[in-house]
């Protein structure tokens, strides 16, 4: 019966002991098992205890680093010294204690204890009769140890034990010994336990969302990360990311080793998602730094909570302008329902012989103009302002958001003409100034023939043999003539605007273009008519101001018998390569009439320009018979003859002009095709509809 209470008792202490353990706090940092075999020695009694041995079962938690609060139980066998016991003393305790350690070295471990609770215990006298006794115990001791890992430790020990007892009223010590033990010390991590490297500081300036990606490469704060673990630190891995707002965490820095108690420096680095592109208020976010490393060969994981400033999607500093270009998105569904509808209505009314860009240029600025867009100071952050502090934060609007609201300050109404400008495949630029943004299109020709086309070669910026037009979109009410005329006038008489001058192509290497989601696609846009016309008088008011000053000196050197037939053809010349083909053709046949040979190539051409490829065909043909190695005839005749459909014959021509002139193979190499009908035409329809050689 007694056997059965005994063994009841231990049974009740291990479920204790387990309960007790789920409700440790979770502030604790590590759960360890202590399990140690021990040797029993008496300090008292010897002549009735010998000595014993068991083990013990303890668990641990380890706070702060240092103190190691416990509960365990004990299972010892005592053997007698006197003749009262048969067979050996028994003894089963649990209790509960507190331990304090160090670590003076990374391998070594120092730990004390002190502890206490009760204890039952039995044995036989000689007659058989089994006794219980039980009651209080406390201990004391010390050990020391070798870590093979953080989570494993085996260590010496030694340990006094007092086990109390009440007898005739008096409480003395039933049992005194020392216990020798080896212990094997086992660590199970829990959520709090992966690792205790922490984050000792964060600081970080506010993120742009509009160069988002350069936060990758380019830090946008630091951190600073203490070893707090129990020994040094290798292998250090220092991730930042914020769920929402980057794809993924990013290695800020690695350490190769870190002291006990030592910090490191770290860059904030982060790979942003698109997601900061829909941020349209500046908030701040949640960031967690995570602390990768291995301590005594064991990996560890630590992470800490930060917060991070994400400014609007419109933000920016002008401390480099070329940052505009960011903003310059050809690809925003807004942009392109617009330029495509611009350019298409642009395409039917193009005239071939003026620069091709020049007029798509124009025609979309016309159309941007006809949907009502229109400058207007930003009361809040005007350009001229915001651009003489350039540290400060400025707010440009993406072009959708010019086209919603209808208008904006010089540098929004810069990005929407730019990206309408690339979206259709003209080269644009930007000129930040110090009052305005201006904008520049690339001609169609180079320095060379723009010089050669237009009457006033300082209307241009000639760099690298380009020539480039520079408008002053501010003026976009007032049309497109008086825009380039004035943005002309101001790159003159700024003395940087050549510095300031940066073609948006390659500064979208630095700054390639943010996209925008959820941009809606449908614009409000003009009618075609409405464009038509408008196109229709930009481009004769463009033709106007170039031709009309030009052919005005031209008749004023004819004298008084109305010029020679050389004068009236290159006055021809001059109406032809600017559209103004009845002029030309009067001119033309004027000069034919005075005997000029080269104004039949020129009446060939303006007939094959305004679709009479028959009449066309016999005044090449005539050229040809008169100068028969006069290439612009053989070369007209070819193209004239392919588009009556005579494809052998337009051969043949072509490959008698470019025995003359080889250079002409790749210009016009659609002639020499073996195709026939809508497959032929179909394959030359970007070749054939200009490009005439005029004879002057």
């Amino acid at each position: 019966m007694r056997v059965k209470r005994r063994r009841c008792d231990t049974i009740l202490l291990a479920a204790i002991m387990v309960l007790a353990g789920t409700v440790i706090p979770a502030s604790a940092q590590d759960v360890r098992i202590r399990v140690a075999p021990d040797l029993i020695i008496p300090l008292a009694d010897t002549d009735t205890f010998g000595l014993g041995g068991g083990a013990s079962f303890n668990m641990d938690m380890d706070f702060f680093g240092f103190l190691a609060p416990y509960l365990g139980g004990d299972i010892r066998f005592v053997s007698a010294a006197a003749d009262r016991f048969d067979g050996s003393l028994t003894l089963a305790s649990g209790g509960m204690g507190m331990g304090v350690f160090a670590f003076p070295l990374p391998r070594l471990k120092l730990g004390a204890s002190y502890g206490g609770g009760i204890y039952i215990g039995s044995y036989s006298d000689p007659d058989g009769a089994s006794t219980m006794v039980g009651n209080v115990f406390w201990k004391a001791g010390g050990e020391a140890g070798y870590r093979f890992s953080p989570s494993m430790t085996l260590s010496g020990g030694l340990a006094y034990i007092d086990m109390m007892n009440k007898q005739d009223g008096k409480v003395g010590s039933f049992y005194k010994g020392l216990a020798l033990s080896v212990i094997a010390d086992i660590g199970f991590g829990s959520k709090n336990a992966l690792g205790r490297a922490t984050l000792q500081s964060s600081e970080s300036v506010p993120v742009y969302p509009i160069v988002a990606f350069d936060y990758a490469k380019g830090p946008f704060g630091s951190v600073t990360v203490r070893n707090s673990e129990s020994a040094e630190i290798r292998d250090v891995e220092i991730f930042f990311h914020s769920d929402g707002y980057t794809s993924g965490p990013v290695l800020c820095a690695k350490v190769p080793y870190l002291k006990k108690g030592d910090v490191a420096n770290a860059p904030l680095l982060a790979s942003f998602s698109d997601q900061v592109m829909s941020i349209t208020e500046n908030v701040r976010v949640r960031g967690e730094v995570t602390i990768a490393y291995t301590l005594l060969g064991e990996p560890r994981t630590a992470s800490a909570e930060t917060t991070i400033s994400i400014l609007n999607r419109n933000a920016l500093t002008w401390s480099d302008p070329r940052i505009l270009a960011s903003f310059v998105s050809p690809n925003d569904p807004a942009v392109l329902d617009s330029s495509k509808f611009l350019a298409g209505v642009i395409r039917s009314r193009a005239r071939m012989e003026l620069d091709s860009n020049l007029q798509y240029a124009l025609g979309v600025f016309e159309g941007l103009r006809l949907s009502g867009i229109a400058w207007s100071a930003d009361p809040q952050t005007p350009y001229s302002r915001m651009r003489a502090a350039p540290e400060d934060v400025d707010y440009v609007q993406y072009p959708y958001q010019t086209i919603a609201y209808r208008g904006g300050d010089s540098d929004d109404i810069a990005a929407l003409y730019a990206a309408e400008l690339e979206s259709v495949g003209i080269p644009a630029a930007l000129i930040p100034l110090s009052g305005e943004v201006l904008v520049a299109f690339r001609m169609s020709g180079g320095e060379s023939t723009t010089k050669g086309s237009f009457a006033n070669s300082s209307d241009f910026i000639f760099i690298d043999g380009e020539a480039w037009a520079p408008v002053r979109v501010s003026l976009l009410r007032e049309g497109f003539l008086r825009a380039w005329s004035e943005g002309s006038s101001l790159v003159k008489s700024s003395t940087d605007a050549r510095d300031r001058f940066f073609r948006v192509a390659e500064a979208w290497r630095r700054y390639p273009p943010a996209g925008v989601p959820g941009i809606p696609s449908a614009t409000r846009k003009p009618s075609e008519e409405q464009v038509r016309a408008a196109f229709d008088n930009a481009v004769s008011l463009v033709v106007a101001k170039e031709v009309a000053p030009r052919a005005e000196r031209m008749r004023l050197s004819f004298g008084a018998d109305g010029g020679t037939g050389r004068q009236r053809n290159s006055l021809g010349v001059l109406y032809a390569r600017y559209g103004m083909y009845a002029e030309a053709l009067a001119e033309f046949q004027a000069a034919a009439s005075l005997g000029y040979q080269s104004a039949s190539v020129n009446i060939g051409n303006v007939a094959f320009l305004t679709g009479d490829y028959k009449t066309a065909a016999a005044w090449f043909e005539r050229a040809a018979k008169d100068r028969p190695e006069d290439v612009s005839a053989i070369i007209g005749l070819a193209r004239s003859l392919y588009e009556l459909d005579r494809y052998e014959e337009a051969d043949e021509m072509f490959r008698r002009a470019t025995d003359y002139m080889p250079e002409l193979a790749e210009r016009y190499g659609y002639l020499s095709a073996k195709l026939t009908g809508t497959t032929a035409r179909a394959s030359a329809v970007m070749d054939r509809g200009g490009g005439m050689l005029w004879d002057d």
